[in-house]
């Protein structure tokens, strides 16, 4: 039998509340940042499941006059979001009728990966998504990529391209 004072789990998933506020702090500052060097926080996940940056703007502060960037959200905001999202997994879960673990892996998931990503990075639409799909995975109810983007008309390509960046947030293997 396991033992949880030496489990992976304990040493990578149980935290305390500052650790919880310490990551949600570093990742909203990450994504200020990365806001402020290119003007743009969405990092592109390609077809092989690298990450790509927007590109640098030379002098964005200078440019700041010229063009309208996004005001970064802070802590409580991007709380909100993943509150609000963290909703329409219950719903888009409910619509397909899948069962309650279904559910809730997609929601651990998704609360997981929103520990070292800010949504300002991930859109939390195409990451609920790919939760879902992830959880049905690794709870053995087969479901498509394309039969779910299909069911709420959404790209399945988008739940594919994001599937490996999930899972390395939540330190998963696909073996």
């Amino acid at each position: 039998m396991a033992d949880f004072q030496t489990s992976t789990h304990r040493a990578k998933w149980i935290f305390t509340p500052q650790d919880l506020i310490e990551k949600s702090k570093a990742a909203n500052q990450r994504a200020i940042k990365t806001l402020e060097q290119y003007g743009a926080t969405r990092m592109e996940i390609d077809v092989d499941g690298s990450l790509s940056y927007p590109e640098p703007q030379m002098n964005a502060k200078d440019n700041a006059d010229k063009h309208s960037h996004p005001k970064p959200l802070n802590i409580g905001e991007e709380q909100f979001m993943r509150v609000f999202y963290e909703q329409k997994i219950q719903e888009v879960c409910g619509a397909f009728q899948f069962p309650h673990k279904i559910q809730a892996t997609a929601i651990i998931y998704f609360k997981r990966f929103y520990l070292q990503w800010s949504v300002m990075e991930h859109h939390p639409k195409h990451i609920m998504l790919t939760c879902i799909y992830a959880a049905c995975k690794i709870e053995e109810n087969h479901v498509s990529a394309e039969e779910l983007g299909k069911g709420i008309h959404q790209d399945h390509q988008m739940i594919l391209n994001n599937e490996m960046i999930v899972f390395q947030a939540m330190d998963m293997s696909d073996t």
